[in-house]
């Protein structure tokens, strides 16, 4: 499924508002929040890498403690989302389908992320945890990327680097 953003983020900000509310007339605390499902927990992230938004981010990414904001001091969160959100920025996304190998132990999942960004489309994988009744992003292999700030190779030049280069 690719997801665009635009009304499709809409519709899920919606939806994350409404669980805010409910959760904070209910008494709990709308941060301790974590999305019910892996794949929510992406999309939400990568909408929020998306639209530069470190403190969504930093709700997302911890570990079974709980989100990193509450163990990380908040100038080192901030760099290490930053750094996240470059490495992951992009025009659209696909969470692909989970794998059976995308299980590495109970409590955890492995989703991977196929980035659309200038004409490249590296697969980037996501490892979470169960933190509550919800999920968390526990670690992104940022390396799989790519440079930001590097053009694609063309594919011939990929399989061939002789083929992409001059003498």
């Amino acid at each position: 499924m690719i997801n665009f953003v635009g009304a499709t983020a809409m519709a899920q900000a919606r939806r994350v508002l409404g669980a805010v509310l409910l959760a904070a007339a209910c008494g709990g605390s709308p941060s301790d929040l974590a999305p019910a499902s892996p794949e929510a927990t992406v999309r939400s992230f990568m909408n929020a890498v998306h639209a530069g938004n470190l403190a969504a981010m930093g709700d997302l990414w911890g570990s079974a403690n709980g989100p990193a904001r509450g163990d990380m001091a908040p100038q080192v969160l901030e760099q290490r989302l930053t750094v996240i959100r470059i490495y992951l920025a992009h025009e659209q996304f696909e969470v692909l389908p989970p794998s059976v190998q995308s299980l590495p132990s109970p409590g955890q999942q492995v989703l991977e992320v196929r980035l659309t960004r200038k004409g490249c489309a590296p697969v980037v994988p996501f490892t979470l945890v169960r933190h509550g009744d919800g999920w968390l992003i526990s670690n992104i292999d940022i390396a799989a990327a790519g440079n930001p700030e590097r053009a694609c190779r063309p594919r011939d030049a990929a399989r061939n680097p002789e083929a992409g280069s001059r003498r």
